[in-house]
């Protein structure tokens, strides 16, 4: 099956002026507002993840991963990624790929959504925190410390109603989602 990617609220602007390789569009924002690192806590979980929505094979499956840039390190670790840029202090451009992700049986499109700054944890009412792009495998600038990324993806098959015992009505007339966050610790 052929997988389409939709993009939403995209504003292209040139990249010129950015002295870093540049491997899917445009960074969403400069080195000089980087995100800011936020307090160390444990990633949420998505409703799917934690089985308090009943998400069957026609939903999407969020799979998210960081990719090192020319001049920098990144390494797995237990809880997410260390990216160590070499020779170059303060903000780092971090390659991050969602383009894996699974659209889910049936659906023909996936939509994407990376944020940060989440600081509700409830499976329930999970919210995202402050999105900054929506290609699937975006570059962008993160500060020195510990970041808490979140990749959403949203298929093109609609719930007429989502709901569980656990949690009530999820959400009406909303497409199938999932999400996944990385802790992403930046050194420089």
């Amino acid at each position: 099956m052929q997988r389409r990617h939709v993009f939403r609220r995209i504003a292209l602007a040139s990249c010129a002026a950015i002295p870093v390789p540049i491997i899917a569009g445009c960074p969403a924002q400069t080195q000089g507002n980087a995100l800011a690192a936020e307090t160390t806590r444990a990633t949420f979980q998505s409703p799917c993840a934690q089985h308090v929505i009943d998400c069957t094979t026609s939903w999407p499956v969020a799979i998210a991963g960081v990719a090192a840039l020319l001049g920098q390190s990144v390494t797995k670790t237990a809880t997410g990624y260390l990216v160590e840029q070499l020779g170059a202090p303060g903000s780092v451009p971090v390659y991050l790929i969602g383009s894996t992700s699974t659209v889910g049986d049936g659906a023909t499109e996936l939509t994407y959504s990376w944020s940060s700054g989440a600081t509700r944890g409830d499976p329930c009412r999970p919210t995202p925190g402050r999105q900054f792009s929506t290609f699937p495998n975006p570059t962008v600038f993160l500060a020195p410390g510990f970041h808490n990324i979140r990749l959403t993806v949203e298929n093109n098959i609609v719930q007429d109603v989502v709901e569980s015992a656990a949690c009530g009505v999820v959400g009406r007339n909303i497409p199938n989602f999932d999400f996944v966050e990385l802790e992403v610790e930046v050194r420089d």
